[in-house]
């Protein structure tokens, strides 16, 4: 089957071998047998997988391409053998078929099936990890360590998709032909469907890239490189690829409330506006403030509309609490026990788990005393978790059942 046609139709594959299926016997099936081969010519890599009935016959056959990241590495024929790995795994799991053996002229991937070996390159890890996963779901398969020339086919197949490769790199629109894996879902992409972080160029698919940035956002925080430890930052512009319009207007408002400190934080007291505004950007005139969207004049100070005759002391005297809102919510917090994070002051309210706090601005704090939180480790002697408030849910569950 061609890789154009497997990926538009291969999700939707019947399972001819299956239980009950005419392919099957009473003794627990026919045993099948997946040939594999993964090869690298220089930044060209192919992938081969060809299954075969018990009597010799050819049931499925893929052919797929893929184009190497960079200067090509030593390991680079490892890592497509055990692409080949993952591919032939998911043919037989999509097939259903019951008894598998694996035949491989490489004798790494052969001990990589039979546990021989755990050992692998950096960069093999996540497939590694995903082989392991799905070749849980299989009852005793077996592997087989053959010679080239009894995976001739499987071979012919991974030059074929190499070659393709190649001529597809020589056109115009080679970036549309040529697909790498993504390290999240470690689904083959089409290289113009790659998101490139700038600052330390990881790449990740489009979906993939969306998902991230949505979950940061419903976090409260501001998403960066998926990549583990890293700490680039996404530029707005290039995002506009991969996130809907409505996602991006929320980034985009994520990006500018980052940009300004949490003490230089100000919005707008007029309610139909309530515009982020920066202090520093409107000291520096005397009298009111002026809202450059609503042009509403206010008090940088007092965070009200401009009180006209009367100073900032006595106007604090005679409204300790200007807005009605700003009592109830200090009345709702002191009832149910809410803190104010001690940089930004945003509410937080403890539904469950410990208290050890991750503020949306990023500050860390004990959410007893509100002592900040050090290299994840607490600054104060309080407790760091109660057993109640950890099961406190579950016993409610169990309840309503």
């Amino acid at each position: 089957m061609p890789e154009a046609e497997w990926g538009k139709t291969g999700n939707n594959l019947c399972r001819p071998f299956a239980e009950g299926s005419s392919s099957s016997n009473d003794k627990g099936g026919l045993c099948f047998r997946v040939y594999l081969k993964g090869l690298m010519e220089n930044m060209a890599g192919g992938i081969g997988v060809a299954v075969y009935d018990g009597s010799g016959g050819l049931v499925f056959e893929l052919s797929k391409g893929f184009s190497g990241k960079g200067q090509q590495a030593a390991n680079d024929t490892e890592l497509a053998e055990l692409k080949a790995l993952v591919e032939g795994l998911d043919v037989a799991l999509l097939l259903d078929l019951k008894r598998v053996s694996f035949f491989t002229d490489n004798s790494l991937l052969h001990q990589l099936l039979t546990g021989k070996t755990d050992q692998m390159a950096q960069n093999a890890v996540s497939l590694h990890e995903q082989k392991k996963l799905i070749l849980r779901k299989f009852s005793h398969p077996t592997a087989v360590l053959v010679t080239s020339n009894k995976n001739k086919f499987a071979i012919d197949l991974a030059r074929n998709a190499i070659a393709q490769v190649n001529r597809s790199s020589g056109s115009s629109n080679s970036a549309k032909n040529l697909s790498e894996s993504c390290a999240i879902c470690f689904e083959d992409t089409y290289a113009d469907q790659m998101f490139v972080i700038t600052c330390c160029f990881h790449r990740y698919c489009f979906p993939c890239m969306s998902k991230h940035v949505q979950f940061k956002l419903l976090q409260g925080s501001l998403p960066k490189c998926p990549h583990e430890n890293c700490t680039s930052k996404l530029k707005l512009d290039s995002c506009k690829n991969f996130l809907t319009p409505e996602l991006f207007v929320i980034l985009s408002q994520r990006m500018k409330e980052a940009s300004i400190p949490a003490e230089d934080k100000i919005y707008c007291p007029y309610p139909k506006c309530s515009t982020l505004l920066s202090k520093t950007d409107l000291q520096g005139s005397l009298g009111p403030a002026k809202c450059p969207e609503c042009s509403g004049a206010f008090c940088t100070d007092c965070k009200v509309p401009w009180h006209r005759n009367m100073d900032c002391v006595d106007f604090k005297k005679l409204n300790p609490y200007p807005c009605k809102e700003d009592k109830k919510l200090k009345d709702l917090a002191t009832e149910n026990l809410w803190r104010q994070c001690p940089k930004c002051c945003h509410m937080v309210s403890l539904a469950r788990g410990c208290y050890h706090i991750y503020c949306r601005c990023g500050h860390e704090f004990c959410y007893t005393c509100g002592a900040e939180w050090k290299n994840k480790k607490a600054t104060c002697t309080c407790l760091i978790w109660d057993e109640r408030n950890i099961i406190y849910k579950q016993k409610n569950r169990h309840q309503a059942r």
